[in-house]
């Protein structure tokens, strides 16, 4: 008896691309915990500082210095990201790419 040619088989038809997906969401969640981790470290070095509070009032805008002392924000959004960016090149480029010889997205 012949087999039909339109089988489901498991193996073939799982998407190769799924296991790159599920790396780069282990890579994201892993550069994520890091910088988490760094924050708070990198908030001690940068200080806290002063920064303008500013209150609308009509159309007038009433811009005070803070009486505490707050953490820069926008400053620490772009640490938090760059060390998120450093954990990917780390990965990506030199782990994956020189160490291990596996081609990113390479033909297979």
């Amino acid at each position: 008896m012949v087999g039909r040619d339109n089988a489901h088989i498991p193996k073939e038809s799982w998407p190769n691309f799924t296991w790159y997906l599920i790396e780069f969401a282990i890579v994201f969640a892993a550069a994520n915990l890091i910088a988490f981790q760094i924050i708070p470290m990198v908030d001690e070095m940068v200080g806290q500082k002063p920064l303008l509070y500013c209150e609308q009032v009509s159309w007038l805008s009433k811009c005070a210095p803070t009486e505490e002392a707050v953490s820069d924000k926008g400053l620490l959004n772009w640490i938090w990201w760059s060390i998120v960016g450093g954990v990917f090149i780390g990965w990506y480029l030199i782990i994956r790419g020189f160490i291990l010889k596996k081609p990113i997205l390479g033909n297979r």
